[in-house]
């Protein structure tokens, strides 16, 4: 995968030298350490930040503080709403988490929201990039709403298991839970209720998938 830069944003070619120089200038690069908070509702904006390596994991937030993970967004991609606070058009908050040790380069806040003035295809390119992020978080409510636990269970782990391309998955019940937007408690039920049906192994802070083909076929 080539290193994502600034020079391979699409609107590069359209900025004047000033701009250029400018963004320039202006762009850090950024470590945040496993589970480290970048954005939260009560955080001011950031920018903009392209995902060098690592994963940034986006969820909402509810009242009483359970998470619900709509997105997430590897290495390669750019993420745009950490920069919220100047798109006049996204009104929900949203909380960004790095998960394991993420490296990006930071397009402050400031500096992008003066290019969004001067330039229209930088504007566009953020609009855009925030339109495909709200139909991610759509489709994860979606989810949410009409599919059933184990469902949602069984797109998880098969989904993750693709994704790492193992079967042997690291990751806790509660976990999980956040990753799906539901009680541990609930996960916990489900994942013995796969166990026992023998298409998953639950181990100390992991799942193994036993039957892969049979998970796929219950998340659909």
């Amino acid at each position: 995968m080539a290193q994502l830069s600034l020079e391979t944003l699409p609107f590069w070619p359209h900025l004047t030298p000033g701009q250029r120089e400018t963004l320039i200038r202006a762009a850090q690069t950024r470590t945040w350490q496993p589970g480290e908070l970048i954005r939260g509702v009560d955080r001011d904006c950031l920018g903009v930040l392209l995902v060098q390596e690592g994963m940034l994991r986006v969820c909402l937030l509810s009242e009483d503080g359970r998470e619900a993970t709509i997105f997430r967004i590897p290495a390669g991609e750019v993420c745009v709403l950490a920069a919220a606070c100047s798109l006049s058009a996204i009104t929900f908050q949203v909380q960004i988490q790095a998960e394991g040790e993420t490296r990006a380069l930071v397009i402050p806040v400031q500096v992008i929201s003066a290019l969004m003035r001067e330039n229209l295809y930088v504007e566009n390119f953020v609009y855009k990039s925030a339109a495909q992020r709200f139909s991610d978080t759509i489709r994860a409510v979606e989810q949410m709403l009409f599919r059933t636990l184990e469902q949602r269970v069984a797109a998880y782990l098969t989904g993750e298991a693709r994704r790492l391309g193992t079967d042997t998955l690291r990751v806790t019940q509660e976990q999980l839970a956040q990753a799906i937007g539901s009680a541990r408690e609930a996960v916990t039920r489900t994942l013995k209720k796969l166990s026992q049906a023998g298409v998953v192994e639950l181990f100390r802070g992991g799942v193994r998938l036993l039957d892969r083909e049979g998970l796929e076929r219950l998340a659909s």
